[in-house]
């Protein structure tokens, strides 16, 4: 849940930031240039290396420690990958700071045109590498347009887990640090822009009913970002702002699964992660994605994956 801090109910809020510029050719890249000295340290950037103009890749080193960044907005989607190092962010949403825990996969994202107001502070000893992607939000618009919207769904999140755009938002990266054409980029930015609308704005998915659908997307949020959190079904219904009975119903019916197979699934889809990429002990695993002990995590894992977890770390290290 939210780390508690003390004035957190009167702390201000944030100030209006203009709209941002769009840079030459409409990227709406230029107003990403803003001083991030005291606590981000650029390594790298598509722009100057590769000279993409289709789409913009930047690696940051973080500082361990950072209370209050304000991020203007731009015009472009941004994407946020953490790469290395834990960490506990908040982001200051509708008056009132909200908490998440980022690891290596755990995936950020601001909607064009929206500023960010942050603060964290790392929870390991490895240091905080992250990898970000600016998106056209001409790009975005265009691709919403061809698929029917008459307005540009928001895809904007404090944190949601994607493995399929965590693997393309490394090979861009790769793609980038080795040279290849622009080419490259402008054909990513084309799925990612499709990807993004598609997965995570639930504008095209699966129709909810239109009463609920906001309702239903704060619960799948609120369960995304507290993973590791013994959530109960009040506190779910809660988030969704509806009794247990009544959002029992309206989220199987959106849905199609009730509200603890789903968080079940969320959570086994965590632990696959950090079993793929990382070298946690799987008592470790369970105690960040959630699971009450390791036994209870294997068992989940097992029937959604037919394998155990140590054996599915071996198989896809094999």
């Amino acid at each position: 849940m939210a780390r508690e801090r003390s004035g957190e109910a009167t702390n201000p809020a944030p100030p209006t930031f203009p709209r941002a510029p769009q840079a030459e050719g409409g990227a709406g890249f230029e107003a990403l240039e803003v001083d991030q000295t005291g606590y981000s340290r650029q390594v790298f950037s598509s722009w100057h290396e590769a000279g993409w103009r289709s789409l913009l890749v930047r690696r940051f080193d973080d500082a361990p420690e950072v209370e209050d960044v304000m991020i203007p907005p731009s015009d472009a989607q941004q994407v946020v990958l953490v790469t290395s190092g834990r960490t506990e962010i908040e982001s200051w949403v509708d008056g009132r700071w909200r908490s998440a825990g980022y690891l290596p996969g755990s995936i950020g994202m601001t909607a064009p045109g929206r500023p960010t107001r942050l603060r964290w502070r790392s929870t390991s000893p490895e240091p905080i590498g992250r990898l970000h992607v600016h998106l056209p939000g001409s790009t975005l618009r265009r691709a919403a347009a061809e698929m029917g919207s008459g307005e540009l769904p928001e895809a904007d999140a404090l944190v949601v887990t994607d493995p399929l755009l965590e693997q393309v938002m490394l090979g861009l990266a790769d793609a980038a640090a080795t040279g290849a054409p622009d080419l490259y980029a402008e054909s990513a930015a084309e799925f990612l822009a499709v990807h993004l609308l598609v997965r995570h704005t639930g504008r095209f998915l699966r129709p909810v009913p239109r009463q609920e659908d906001a309702r239903v997307r704060r619960a799948l949020q609120f369960m995304q970002e507290n993973l590791h959190q013994p959530l109960s079904l009040a506190d779910i219904s809660r988030a969704a702002g509806l009794s247990s009975f009544h959002f029992l119903r309206v989220f199987k019916a959106a849905t199609g699964h009730t509200p603890h197979r789903h968080l079940t699934k969320l959570r086994v889809a965590a632990a696959r992660r950090h079993l793929e990429i990382g070298d946690l002990p799987v008592s470790a695993i369970a105690h960040v994605c959630g699971f009450s002990n390791p036994a209870h995590l294997s068992s989940a894992f097992a029937r959604e994956m037919a394998i155990s977890p140590s054996a599915y770390r071996r198989e896809r290290r094999s």
